[in-house]
């Protein structure tokens, strides 16, 4: 079982500059990546995402990317000489008509920068992945292990609960026929009555029939086998990879026939294990959406 939470770091590092890579991860109902990149390597955003892709299936993913020194490719000055040349002549005519007498110098020449540019040399795409990768890869697979780390401690928690739920369907299972046997005593009373009553007037057959169709629909034995054979299920799904969805799923079918066979039993007894067993579902659930 694996969590949705973690964080990794990994760096690479090479004469005059490095490369470090921060990856952190929290819950989301998808793989949601976010990357924040030096300029250097935006043209490997793509390649970013797929290999995040190759670690993790679920949770937000967001990946930061620092570089650190000198760019091994140096950068170039280039230079506009004719508009240069224009300027120098712009500034001589300027200063002739208004009267100035301080001569000309280069430090007025370089309070303008529009002839002056520098130029990123185009980079060669497999050289700078060739440098991010191995810091992106350590801290995709640290933060790997975090979220099993995490997802082993969960798992813990996840065994406690499901326990105590099997606990319980046991509990209200064994309340079945008791709770039957009372309906039963409860119907005999009031039909007896009316029978004193009403006598000749009411359908005794007619009546036990209804009778008996009311206690189809107080018995909660359906339920109680679909939420056992829910538990069944969770246990083995839970030993998949990326099963966190679908644990999710078979919590809210437990907790619909918990609240089902409540409704059905109208029983004391059976509600007070039913209002324990849906606090357990929900304590659950929650560990649950921390599953990648």
């Amino acid at each position: 079982m694996e969590s949705m939470t973690g964080f990794g770091k990994g760096v690479f590092q090479k004469e005059g500059f490095s490369v470090t890579v921060y990856a952190k991860s929290i819950n989301h109902r998808y793989l949601d990546v976010h990357l924040k990149l030096p300029r250097r390597y935006q043209l490997l955003e793509e390649k970013v995402r797929k290999t995040v892709g190759e670690y993790l299936e679920r949770g937000r993913i967001d990946i930061w990317v620092k570089f650190s020194g000198i760019s091994p490719v140096s950068r170039e000055v280039l230079l506009d000489l004719e508009l240069a040349k224009r300027l120098k002549k712009s500034l001589e005519e300027m200063k002739d008509v208004l009267g100035f007498e301080e001569p000309l110098s280069l430090s007025d020449f370089i309070r303008f920068r529009d002839y002056i540019y520098l130029e990123e040399p185009e980079e060669d795409l497999n050289a700078l992945w060739q440098e991010l990768e191995p810091a992106l890869r350590t801290a995709l697979e640290e933060l790997k292990a975090a979220r099993l780390r995490e997802g082993r401690l969960l798992e813990e928690h996840i065994k406690g609960y499901l326990e105590e739920l099997e606990d319980i369907a046991e509990k209200i299972e064994g309340l079945r026929e008791k709770v039957r046997e009372r309906h039963i005593a409860r119907f005999k009373e009031r039909v007896e009555f009316m029978l004193k009553e009403l006598g000749s007037q009411m359908d005794e057959v007619r009546i036990y029939q209804e009778v008996a169709l009311l206690l189809d629909r107080f018995d909660f034995a359906e339920e109680i086998d679909r939420l056992k054979t829910h538990l069944v299920h969770f246990k083995e799904i839970a030993k998949e990879p990326s099963c966190g969805k679908r644990l999710d799923f078979i919590c809210q079918e437990m907790f619909r026939e918990v609240n089902t066979l409540s409704n059905k039993a109208q029983d004391p007894e059976v509600s007070k294990y039913a209002v324990k067993a849906k606090d357990l579902i929900e304590k659950l659930r929650e560990q649950v959406q921390n599953v990648a």
